[in-house]
């Protein structure tokens, strides 16, 4: 089982009273060095001494946070264990780019980068710095170009592509990745042509489930089915592929008491940019009730939890406190 966490920004986890000023000042002039990266350099370092091992950024392009790849170069130097998983959105960036500065935050974390491939599910952001591509399809075949394009660039001498989106004659990028071949790729798809992409040339999906945390059998159902479908792809294909699941923890001393803080959390998070994602997950309960699910998650083939709290530092002191004693992870 392996621990991740998400890089705390405005857009990805719910605003707590030590949070919320920093992020509110990302809008203003003024200020500075930084106080959310900051705040984000103590939770991940705090979360590398409890043995998480990855961290994911999120790229928000109409939101006050940082970008997510100049956040992963800042990391590289000062969280010095854990990988560091920026986020990209194909059809907003450009792969050969993409392909430069992935190689370069390789090299400067010493073999500790990876890439959270991002669809895009937010049409108006990839309009003002991209192009929205309507089609589910062309999208998913974008997305594939992108993928083929910075491995290619990463491993080859010379880089030819004639494909629907891009077009490179002949072409060679010297620098290399510290990890060989390249940098693994991380996605998350719901759609079946998204799937097949992820089969094809990714290293871990992340898992579907139901966003009402009320239907926990059902998402088990539809995590154990999918699971099976990808691994029917794979093996095909002659490839393996880990699983991860993105969850918030919520824990309580009864199992009313965390239902009440998750009922809570629901009704703030629905107003707010962060959503209630990760509450599907189910990760709510007592101690003995969250590990359980944890392991239970781990027998049908997940191996990586992405993992946010709230709040954040002392979400994550609890979940120390309380859950990795008891997961007793090697």
């Amino acid at each position: 089982m392996r621990l991740g966490i998400w890089t705390p920004a405005p857009q990805t986890i719910r605003p707590d009273p030590l949070t919320k000023p920093l992020h509110d000042a990302l809008t203003t002039h003024g200020g500075g060095p930084d106080g959310s990266f900051d705040y984000a350099v103590k939770v991940l370092n705090r979360a590398e001494e409890l043995g998480f091992d990855i961290t994911l950024i999120a790229q928000r392009w109409f939101g006050p946070d940082l970008d997510s790849w100049i956040y992963a170069a800042a990391l590289a130097p000062v969280v010095r264990k854990m990988e560091i998983m920026a986020a990209v959105h194909p059809g907003i960036a450009d792969p050969r780019i993409m392909a430069k500065l992935g190689a370069s935050l390789d090299r400067i974390s010493g073999g500790r980068f990876c890439v959270n491939i991002v669809n895009g599910t937010r049409p108006q952001e990839h309009n003002m710095y991209g192009k929205w591509i309507e089609s589910d399809g062309g999208r998913y075949r974008q997305m594939q170009e992108f993928i083929q394009v910075m491995k290619r660039l990463w491993t080859e001498e010379s880089v030819t592509f004639d494909g629907d989106f891009y077009h490179l004659d002949g072409v060679k990028m010297p620098t290399r990745s510290v990890r060989a071949p390249h940098p693994p790729f991380y996605a998350a798809s719901r759609a079946d042509e998204g799937m097949n992409v992820v089969a094809q040339e990714c290293e871990c999906w992340f898992v579907n489930y139901d966003r009402d945390r009320a239907n926990y059998e059902q998402s088990l159902k539809r995590i154990e089915d999918e699971v099976g479908q990808m691994e029917t792809r794979v093996r095909a294909l002659g490839r393996k592929m880990m699983y991860g699941i993105n969850a918030i923890v919520i824990i309580g001393e009864t199992e009313e008491e965390a239902q009440a803080k998750a009922d809570e959390h629901m009704r703030v998070s629905a107003l707010s940019p962060v959503g209630v994602s990760g509450v599907g997950a189910n990760l709510v309960g007592t101690p003995k009730t969250i590990v359980a699910r944890m392991k239970r998650y781990e027998a049908m083939g997940v191996g990586l939890f992405m993992l946010h709290f709230w709040p954040m530092h002392d979400g994550l002191e609890e979940f120390g406190q309380k859950i990795l004693p008891e997961l007793k992870l090697g």
